[in-house]
């Protein structure tokens, strides 16, 4: 248990808490919340897709420069005045966005919310692991991964509600009253966390990381409408990546590197779990991407019955992950993960084996399935992350930890659209025949679509039971153990 645990009240540990969770929920909602506006927001700035494309992904490219960046910083400046100077920017940035003039300022300004959202959210579980007994971080961790999951779940309907009733810019204007409470809130942040220690500043590694991180992020983003042959600009964004990550490992090692702490890779449980976050991140978002388009393409489903039939996977994930805060503590953390593998498991091959009329229900119920199954992983998956870390590497560790999620997210999509593409291709020629199929390409298309998405949610349900065997790598300590470290 580190010193501000000890010395903390219950009502500022309260307090802290709190405002650490209204901002992290802030952020996960920014990160959805404009999907649904896409269609106004591109008719009012003049924007074609691209302009919505450039809206998510300028946010995202930003939010990973920054994560990374996350424990130099807080070393730097310190956790409260990181945090409210984190929090602060996201609200300018958002109330710029609300009265952006065109849509080259709105990127800009999507720019400038994420390098703030991608401060928030590492620092804040970073804070929250630092002022809780250790005894409680298995249950903090489950609040708080619930609280991530109000974004993906509400911030689309939120979202839509809010564009119906007023406008696009109103979505941005809605962080302003959360991010002022949760500014007012962390005034409660121990000051003294942990010293500002003013480490030098690594110009040439600072440049070669965001460079690199950057990149990636970008071409993995701008890769997923067409990821075979990539396009000039993707080429040229993963070379980049390649040549600036490199020069940062060369430079690290030649050199005392202050921006990030390699050594957390050290922890076998620490890198065991970043690895498992980077392919559950690919495994859900993949399908949060895939369901709604394979509903209302092949389907024929609405929105608003596509967003029904989807809703039960966020609602499962997050009765699950509040249920799993009860029991983190009395069952094996590698027994929640292996269930957790299998339902999911389970409830991707039942999306694979979904009827193409008349499957809204086993849609729903299977979605459901996968959700209990992805709230079995998370909360056991950062308990292992950070149980066993040292108070000084959580912040560097947080902020890898989120970067290796959205990347797992990223590539994920980028990867499993390149195996669409090819399976609508290979489909089309089986099942396309002007004989068979009275001379109607668009029929033999939707077929051959809807085949291409069951085996591509076939192949996700193998990869999660291949990753069944590697939960046995993680080293699990006895409770009354954790209990003497802790104290």
């Amino acid at each position: 248990m580190t010193a501000a645990a000890i010395t903390l009240s219950s009502t500022i540990r309260r307090q802290a808490t709190v405002a650490l969770m209204i901002a992290t929920a802030m952020q996960a909602f920014d990160a959805t919340i404009a999907n649904v506006a896409l269609p106004q927001l591109e008719q009012s700035l003049g924007g074609g897709i691209d302009l919505g494309s450039w809206v998510m992904t300028s946010y995202l490219c930003a939010s990973a420069v920054m994560t990374i960046l996350t424990g130099w910083l807080r070393r730097r400046f310190g956790p409260r005045r990181l945090f409210m100077g984190a929090t602060g920017l996201f609200v300018f940035g958002s109330v710029l966005c609300s009265i952006a003039p065109s849509s080259t300022a709105l990127i800009q300004f999507r720019l400038v919310q994420g390098a703030a959202a991608g401060v928030i959210q590492p620092l804040a579980q970073a804070i929250l692991l630092d002022i809780h007994p250790k005894e409680d971080h298995g249950r903090l961790l489950a609040w708080w991964g619930a609280t991530i999951m109000v974004g993906p779940v509400l911030g689309p309907i939120l979202g839509g509600m809010i564009t119906d009733l007023a406008s696009w810019r109103w979505i941005f204007v809605l962080n302003v009253p959360l991010g002022l409470i949760a500014i007012f809130g962390s005034r409660r942040i121990p000051a003294a966390l942990d010293p500002a220690l003013r480490p030098p500043m690594d110009g040439v590694g600072m440049l070669l990381l965001v460079v690199g991180v950057g990149a990636l992020q970008l071409a993995l983003q701008r890769s997923i409408v067409q990821i075979w042959p990539p396009s000039p600009e993707v080429l040229s964004e993963g070379i980049i990546a390649v040549l600036a990550l490199t020069g940062t490992a060369i430079h690290s090692a030649r050199s005392q590197f202050a921006l990030f702490r390699f050594q957390v890779f050290r922890n076998v449980n620490f890198a065991t779990s970043v690895f498992y976050n980077f392919m559950v991140g690919a495994i859900l978002f993949t399908s949060i991407v895939f369901l709604p388009a394979v509903s209302e393409g092949p389907l024929g489903y609405d929105a608003t019955q596509a967003g029904l039939m989807l809703s039960p996977r966020g609602i499962g994930t997050m009765a699950m992950m509040l249920a799993v805060g009860y029991l983190i503590d009395r069952i094996d953390h590698r027994v929640l993960l292996g269930t957790g593998l299998v339902l999911t498991a389970g409830g991707l091959g039942l999306i694979a084996r979904a009827p193409l009329h008349g499957g809204a229900a086993w849609l729903a119920s299977a979605n459901a399935l996968q959700g209990v199954g992805i709230g079995l992983l998370f909360t056991p998956l950062s308990t292992l992350a950070f149980s066993t870390l040292a108070a000084e590497l959580r912040t560097d560790a947080t902020g890898v930890y989120n970067l290796l999620r959205q990347l797992g997210c990223a590539t994920g999509v980028a990867m499993m659209t390149a195996v669409l593409h090819s399976g609508i291709q290979t489909h089309t020629s089986k099942i396309f025949d002007p004989a068979v199929n009275g001379g109607l390409p668009s029929a033999a298309l939707s077929l051959a679509t809807f085949v291409a998405y069951t085996d591509c949610f076939r192949l996700l349900a193998v990869i999660t039971l291949a990753l069944f065997p590697g939960i046995f790598l993680f080293r699990v300590a006895r409770r009354e153990a954790v209990l003497r470290t802790a104290s």
